[in-house]
């Protein structure tokens, strides 16, 4: 696919062919019976986003999987804070189409960190009868994406975990396993130029022009770092799309150039701070003119080990009971009646899609599976918990669309935002009992005082209310026509009792003639509901209940009566509940179909 999703009308062909047809008919002719061309209306409505449910990628594919093992012997790798540097081995598998001739697009899948020795905790899997194969724990993604044509490669970081759980790890790995990725894919770079290694049988068979990774952990986190490092490299590898799967951001990695996904499973009882959010929030305006989407994905009811079925089989697959031994959080807890979890089952059925789906549309191109990543569309029934579904409140996405697909009106960046937005229009707020800027400073999720935890670390404004009230940004005549959302990023804060019921607003877009129109926002998002669970710095165990910021897209097509071309202000209208407490930021106008 190309990494150049789209271009905004407006290229200057249509000059250059006016000027030649003058030019024509100014070299002779009758004048009387010239021809005038038609010229098109200008466009003066948005575009519909599409809507309906994603298409499933779970059923096998065509073609019948085979499977190379391979070991490229040894690599030295560092950890670049402390110093440190070990050995670790050049080993995993590829699973690939069998008797197909290719060239099959790329992908990488990276485990994170987890006893390398079912022998024993602090075992060597060197030195170990029986290794625990950590990288084994996604072929029902890699399987499937193979037999529909890709060559999957998982790499074993066992070694890495060896030497990286110390109590000072610095780095905490991160180098090292980018420079495991990326050697990984220099030997299969060399490979599909020339064979070798027994491989011979891919030469030529691997399309490596764009190369998908996945990382899983402290996994997560090294695929992260893989795009810096990568790219510092003499002959870099061409990464354009990135999923972090429950990642661990303790290097506050910016994710930038490259489709990039975030995902962080609320019930998360390893990376509980959800620091996945953190990568997303610090990589959306890293760089000007980023030509790729970024996304932020919680699934409701997602721990952290069931994505690996070899973490899921273990003795203790169920992180969460590290913050809640006795498993009693209404939410999360596995012994709280009625809980909101995920089964190991469904938990993979979401892996599945979400995995295979992503790379299946931003590595293969393969359009069917572009819907879902328009923010509007809903995920097939086989992961939902009753397995039909919809289930569109367990699963929330939000999209930061690429720098020439979306128009910010107010980042939140800075305290600006409370008299201007980023148009230069005034901002004002209306009615409200307190308002304000606010950033949450990571791991403690502090920072924001209406909500402890947030655990998503953008600059946010807060605004509270106990009558009507309404936030106003002058949009200052701007023209909307190339866009298909509103966007607004929104936390139900879950320090208020009076949210408890959840949230409802109104959003509301006026033109220059003074034309309003609005719509709920409740019609368009299933989002808006208070964080559940019991109190996350409960005295004894750890809670569920934390504040995260989601995505509210309006298609702008639900304002239907106002002049696009000729904006005056948005407003966002809280007179459907009698007080409440939101954070707010990223209030964008975008497309989404990408």
């Amino acid at each position: 696919m190309s990494s150049t999703f789209r271009s905004l009308p407006g290229n200057g062909l249509g000059l250059v062919f006016l000027s030649a047809f003058l030019f024509l008919a100014g070299c002779g002719g009758d004048s009387s019976s010239s021809y005038v061309e038609d010229t098109p209306d200008a466009k003066t409505t948005p575009d519909a986003v599409s809507t309906g449910v994603a298409a499933d990628p779970s059923t096998a594919g065509p073609f019948t999987v085979a499977e190379e093992e391979y070991n490229f012997g040894r690599m030295t790798v560092m950890d670049n804070k402390n110093g440190d540097s070990y050995d670790t081995d050049i080993h995993g598998y590829i699973q690939y189409p069998e008797g197909q001739t290719g060239p099959f697009p790329v992908v990488l899948f990276l485990h994170g960190r987890h006893g390398t020795c079912y022998d024993g905790w602090g075992i060597d899997d060197d030195d170990c009868a029986n290794p625990i194969p950590s990288y084994r724990g996604y072929e029902y993604i890699s399987r499937n994406l193979a037999s529909h044509g890709y060559a999957v490669i998982s790499v074993d970081a066992n070694d890495i975990n060896d030497n990286d759980s110390g109590p000072s790890n610095g780095d905490t790995g991160a180098l090292a396993r980018s420079m495991l990725v990326v050697r990984h894919l220099d030997e299969f770079r060399t490979i599909n130029a020339s064979g070798g290694n027994s491989l011979d049988m891919l030469t030529g068979k691997l399309d490596m022009s764009e190369i998908g990774i996945m990382g899983h952990s402290r996994g997560g986190e090294g695929v992260n770092q893989t795009v810096i490092y990568n790219r510092n490299q003499p002959e870099p590898h061409n990464i354009t799309a990135v999923f972090s799967l429950a990642p661990t951001d303790y290097n506050t990695q910016t994710v930038s150039n490259v489709t990039f996904l975030a995902l962080a499973g609320y019930c998360d009882g390893d990376v509980e701070d959800l620091m996945g959010n953190f990568a997303y929030d610090t990589s959306r305006y890293a760089v000007d003119n980023d030509p790729y989407p970024k996304f932020q994905l919680i699934p409701m009811g997602a721990n952290h080990n069931y994505y690996n079925t070899v973490w899921t089989t273990d003795t203790r697959p169920d992180d969460w009971t590290i913050l809640d031994s006795d498993g009693d959080d209404p939410w999360c807890g596995e012994n709280a009646a009625g809980n909101g979890r995920d089964t190991p089952e469904v938990q993979q059925a979401q892996g599945l899609f979400f995995i295979a789906s992503f790379f299946r549309y931003f590595i293969g191109g393969e359009e069917e599976f572009g819907a879902y990543w328009n923010g509007q569309t809903s995920v097939p029934g086989n992961t939902c918990p009753d397995g039909t579904g919809p289930c569109d409140d367990r699963y929330l996405l939000s999209i930061h669309a690429p720098a020439a697909d979306r128009l910010v009106i107010d980042d939140t960046l800075d305290p600006a935002s409370l008299t201007t937005n980023n148009l230069g229009g005034a901002v004002r707020f209306d009615g409200f009992s307190s308002f304000g800027i606010c950033q949450t400073n990571g791991r403690p999720g502090e920072g924001c005082d209406v909500a402890t935890p947030t655990f998503n670390i953008a600059e946010q404004l807060f605004m509270a209310w106990d009558t009507a009230a309404t936030y106003r940004s002058e949009l200052l005549g701007v023209n909307a026509v190339d866009y298909q959302v509103l966007s607004v990023r929104v936390g139900v804060s879950h320090g208020d009792a009076d949210n408890t019921a959840g949230q409802d607003f109104q959003v509301i877009l006026e033109d220059m003639d003074g034309n309003r129109v609005s719509a709920l926002a409740s019609d368009y998002t299933e989002s808006l509901f208070y964080p559940p669970g019991r109190e996350f710095y409960d005295e004894t165990n750890h809670g569920s209940q934390k504040t995260t910021l989601n995505a509210v897209d309006i298609p702008l097509t639900a304002f239907e009566g106002v002049d696009f071309t000729n904006l005056n202000a948005i407003e966002l209208a809280f007179d459907q509940t009698p007080a409440g407490t939101v954070q707010v930021t990223d209030l964008v106008l975008q497309r989404v179909d990408f």
